[in-house]
């Protein structure tokens, strides 16, 4: 009855969904060149740049909302599955908390917010509703800011929970790491910002 159908990511055609997966592909690859991180400079920022890219892709080119969380969860679903039926495999990075933020900051407004809350002397009246919204340049920065953020706040006590040297993980070297990261984020973040999305 309309453009959308039923599925693992409701509302995507099957060229949608085989997008996402692709991205998760790339994603995966990237990871498996790169490695775990080992360091906070340059792992850190790198972890980002690789992680981040692919999601901004899937989101320029699907243009819908949660696209860079399909991403990330196409990719660490089978990444975990491996890690648990292989115990010497290493788990993959925290990734899916950061792009939930990613998603969030890119596509919430503050009329969604307000629709959370019900206001006491509210009356039921139809209003027009944008059907689409544009993703532009500067709320993609702050989206890839924050995708940034999140991921330098959480990944480094998850490497320092994996056995990792704590030497390389604080002080200055996690300072500049985060910088970078939060800094480079905002960079890639724009690369979802042509198009429009219902």
């Amino acid at each position: 009855m309309g453009p959308y159908r039923l599925g693992p990511w409701p509302g995507l055609t099957p060229r949608g969904g085989g997008v996402l997966v692709g991205c998760a592909a790339l994603m995966g690859l990237a990871q498996t060149l790169l490695g775990p991180p080992r360091t906070a400079v340059p792992d850190l920022p790198l972890l980002g740049l690789t992680a981040l890219l692919p999601m901004a892709l899937a989101t320029r080119i699907v243009r819908a909302p949660g696209a860079a969380s399909a991403v990330c969860g196409a990719y660490l679903m089978p990444r975990a599955l491996l890690s648990l039926a292989q115990p010497g495999l290493e788990l993959p990075p925290l990734l899916l908390v950061p792009a939930v933020a990613f998603d969030l900051a890119l596509w919430l407004r503050r009329g969604d917010l307000a629709r959370l809350v019900p206001r006491r002397n509210a009356r039921w009246r139809k209003r027009a509703r944008p059907t689409h919204r544009t993703l532009n340049v500067l709320r993609s920065a702050i989206a890839g800011a924050v995708f940034g953020l999140i991921l330098a706040l959480v990944e480094p006590p998850f490497a320092l929970f994996l056995g990792a040297d704590a030497a390389t993980w604080s002080g200055q070297n996690l300072l500049l790491a985060q910088g970078m990261t939060v800094l480079a984020s905002a960079v890639i973040g724009p690369l979802s910002a042509r198009g429009t999305a219902s």
